[in-house]
This record gives C-alpha cells, sequence and structure tokens, in this order.
C-alpha cells in the first residue's frame, strides 16, 4: 500500500466510522489525512483503528513500542533566541511550506501560492485559488523551487465535488502560470511530484504510471508504466526513482527500487526484497525500506520489523530485526522518529540501533471532543551545522536537542493566537540560514536560537 492508496482508505474508513455518530468530531477523515499528509514521513505506516476510538500520532509515526531508551544527560539549556519576523498570512487554512532563496512559500485552501520575504517576513506576491467551495485536498508537502520557478498543487476543476488535481509551474517573477499537468487523483504529497536532473518527475493521469515533464514547459519527455505494485518517486542524487511495494495479496510478494534513467525512462531494477515494504528515506547514497516481521497483515498492525538498508551503487541489500518501524526525518546516519508521549527516538540509520530517547516537553492539548486524539509536534527540522534537531507546537513552544546525544539544548517559544485544538494536526518548521522557519496555521515565524556554547 502506497501513499496514496492509505490516504483514500484512511479517508473512506473513518467515513464509515462517523456517519451516525453524533459525538464523532466534525470531518475528522479530512482532518485525520490532512495531519497525515502534513507529515508526510510518515506515510505507509497506517493506523490503528479500534472500536473505542482511532489511536494515531505515535503508533502510527514508528510503531515501535516503547520508549525504554536511557534519558540523555542533563546538559545546560538555553532559552535565548532572536525573533526576527513573525507574519499573519492571509486566509484562514495553510497546508504546506518550503523555502527558496530569500523567500517562503506556502499554499494552502484559499491560495495557491503565496510568496514571502524571507528577510522581512512581508507577503510578497499571492496567487489564489479559483474556487474553494470544491472537494479540494490539502496538500502535505510542495515539490520544489528551481529557477525562480514554484511548483505547487491546484484544483484541476475549481468548485467540483472532486476537484482533482493539478500540478502546476509558477514563474516566481511574473506570477504567471507557466503549465499545468493533471495528476491521476487529487494526492499532494512528497512523492506526487519530485524534481530530478532535467525534469520533473510526477504522476500521469492514469494509475501506476509516471510521466517526465520539462520542467520550464511541461512537455512529456518520457513515460514510464507497472503493474501489480504501488511505486512511490523519489529523486536521488538528482536521479529518478520508483519505490515499489505490491499492490495486493494476488500480487507478487516482492518489492523493487527502480532506476529511471533521467534521459530516457528506462528503467533498471536496483534490487528487489522478498515482502510489501515501506519507504522510509535514504542515507547518503543508501535506500532505507521497513517490512513486517511479525506476520502482520498490514502496516496498519504493529509488531516486530525489519530495516532494509539497500546500497544503490552495488545493489546490496542489509537487513536489521527491529522492534517496530522507525519512521521519520533522516539525518546524518540517524533517523529521527516520534515516540509515545510526546518523545523522540533516534535510531541509527546503518543497523537501526535506538541511539537515546528524549521527552520533548512540548504542550500537545487532547481534544475534547474525542479523548483518543490530541494535537502532534512537528517533524524535526535539523540543523547539521549546529547538529541540534528543532521541534515545534501548535501553542507556538520550540525545543532543540543534541542530534547524537538527545540531551537537551535550547528551550524557545513564539507568542501565536489561541485556537482551538485541531488533533493530528501538525505546525511545520524548516531549517534556514542557521535559524527556523515555522507555520502555525496562519501564523509563519522566523526564530534564531541562541545556543549554548560547547562544553558548557
Amino acid at each position: 500500500m502506497n501513499a496514496d492508496q492509505l490516504d483514500r482508505a484512511i479517508r473512506d474508513v473513518l467515513h464509515t466510522w462517523t456517519p451516525d455518530n453524533p459525538s464523532a468530531p466534525a470531518d475528522i477523515a479530512g482532518r485525520i489525512v490532512r495531519r497525515r499528509r502534513r507529515r508526510i514521513l510518515v506515510r505507509a505506516t497506517g493506523a490503528a483503528l479500534g472500536l473505542t476510538g482511532i489511536a494515531f500520532g505515535a503508533a502510527l509515526a514508528t510503531g515501535a513500542g516503547g520508549d525504554n531508551g536511557a534519558q540523555p544527560p542533563a546538559s545546560r539549556v538555553s532559552k535565548q533566541s532572536n525573533l526576527l519576523w513573525q507574519t499573519t498570512m492571509p486566509g484562514k487554512s495553510w497546508d504546506a511550506c518550503t523555502t527558496g532563496p530569500g523567500a517562503v512559500y506556502c499554499r494552502g485552501v484559499e491560495y495557491d501560492g503565496i510568496g514571502v520575504n524571507a528577510r522581512t517576513g512581508k507577503v510578497t506576491w499571492q496567487q489564489k485559488a479559483k474556487d474553494v467551495n470544491g472537494g479540494s485536498s490539502p496538500a502535505g508537502s510542495l515539490p520544489g523551487i528551481r529557477d525562480k520557478v514554484l511548483y505547487t498543487y491546484a484544483d484541476h476543476a475549481p468548485g467540483a465535488p472532486r476537484a482533482g488535481t493539478d500540478l502546476v509551474a509558477l514563474d516566481i517573477g511574473s506570477r504567471q502560470v507557466l503549465w499545468k499537468h493533471e495528476l491521476a487523483d487529487d494526492s499532494r504529497n512528497q512523492a506526487s511530484a519530485v524534481l530530478f536532473d532535467g525534469g520533473i518527475l510526477a504522476n500521469s493521469p492514469t494509475f501506476k504510471s509516471v510521466a517526465a515533464l520539462d520542467d520550464r514547459t511541461g512537455r512529456t519527455l518520457w513515460t514510464y508504466s507497472w503493474k501489480k505494485a504501488d511505486c512511490d518517486r523519489v529523486a536521488i542524487g538528482g536521479v529518478p526513482y520508483l519505490m515499489c511495494s505490491p499492490d495486493s495479496e494476488k500480487a507478487p510478494q516482492r518489492s523493487a527500487i527502480v532506476r529511471l534513467d533521467p534521459a530516457t525512462g528506462k528503467p533498471r531494477t536496483v534490487a528487489t526484497v522478498n515482502g510489501p515494504t515501506a519507504y522510509i528515506g535514504t542515507d547518503g547514497d543508501a535506500v532505507l525500506l521497513g517490512g513486517m516481521a511479525g506476520g502482520q497483515r498490514s502496516f496498519r498492525d504493529s509488531g516486530p520489523a525489519t530495516l532494509t538498508r539497500v546500497d544503490l551503487s552495488s545493489g546490496k541489500v542489509s537487513q536489521y530485526p527491529l522492534d517496530g518501524l522507525p519512521m521519520g526525518v533522516i539525518a546524518d546516519g540517524i533517523i529521527l522518529a516520534s515516540g509515545r508521549n510526546s518523545s523522540a527516538v533516534a535510531y541509527s540509520a546503518n543497523n537501526g540501533k535506538r541511539l537515546w530517547s528524549r521527552d520533548l516537553g512540548l504542550k500537545l492539548r487532547k481534544d475534547s471532543r474525542e479523548p483518543t486524539m490530541r494535537e502532534l509536534a512537528s517533524a524535526a527540522a535539523v540543523d547539521l551545522d549546529s547538529r541540534v534537531a528543532y521541534y515545534l507546537d501548535p501553542s507556538g513552544h520550540l525545543v532543540g536537542l543534541d542530534l547524537d546525544s538527545g540531551a537537551m539544548r535550547w528551550r524557545g517559544r513564539v507568542q501565536v493566537p489561541k485556537s482551538p485544538v485541531e488533533a493530528g494536526i501538525a505546525p511545520e518548521l524548516m531549517v534556514y540560514d542557521h535559524g527556523l522557519i515555522g507555520q502555525i496555521g496562519g501564523e509563519l515565524f522566523r526564530i534564531k536560537p541562541v545556543l549554548p556554547k560547547t562544553g558548557s
């Protein structure tokens, strides 16, 4: 099951679960799918659905059981920072942001894109959505920026009950739409469109196929199709790859990493692995996959797992047993996953060994309408220069952990307007020029942490 199928499955199950239940939170299906896409790093790990409620969060993020690792030793913690600016963006709902040279770009329900000056925080341009009353889908991420062009998503049929999705190229200078490309469904996540050297690899208008597009004109350079598998699109070292897993029990039960020639689309299978897998990420020139090892029927079920490490240059496959899938951000050989009770857990990307765990101490409020649901912290934003992993909660609290030891190094806070609890919705945090850019709802800010001196 890939990211697109999981989105649809979660939404369908939740709509079935809640229709006649007056105590169910309003639009819980949309909220959870939105959260899942906002934290796309945990895609394909599934969800735990029960008669007493819906247990998303830590189990979905890691499936790695309890946090029994030793807490890192205490260290000096700085509470100093410089808030460079804070801006209230237009519109009510924002899905995803990304950074580019001198600017921050975001999209939301009412805007296909806006540009914010990264130095001043001033909104410099806006591209409004054509119709906000249709059945549009939130974006989990933006494809990116290249040569002063922003690649974003928009409704294919604005105002329609099922609006569909277009990949859109916006010229940042002229604010003009350069081209549009229809996607097969309404998925707007990290794997829907990826930039590679020479183009952009996107979903085709039909399922189980991709198209390589000229990034300036949108012209189709080549296409590639497959059968009996669900494949996520990834660009590694400027080269497009497919991470494929069986799409059903009837399909051959083998996963594959397929390299696509950037110029021609000619496929080459780098490696195959027994059974279904979930794509975790990359560590240098290696791909990390997670697989089920305890007889689970799907990734929705918790239990033992296998970390598979595939060397792209040689095709060598190495596997390591784990107590659960360590899905998370990968930074310099470390997987940073979310644990239980607002904690972070670090694993070695080389062999899956648990390195440390740490209670983040962030304020994640419960939803009074559904006690099993609560707010989520952002995914880790890692500054490799200072080797600090930063996290943000929906109330504006921030923390910074030492990447190697998990020790707390910094705490900060940005004042944001009080808002209702949006269980399952995570804020966004990005490293930018030795500082941080964060997004909570309609609030966008830039802050520079002042870290304690090394050895103090």
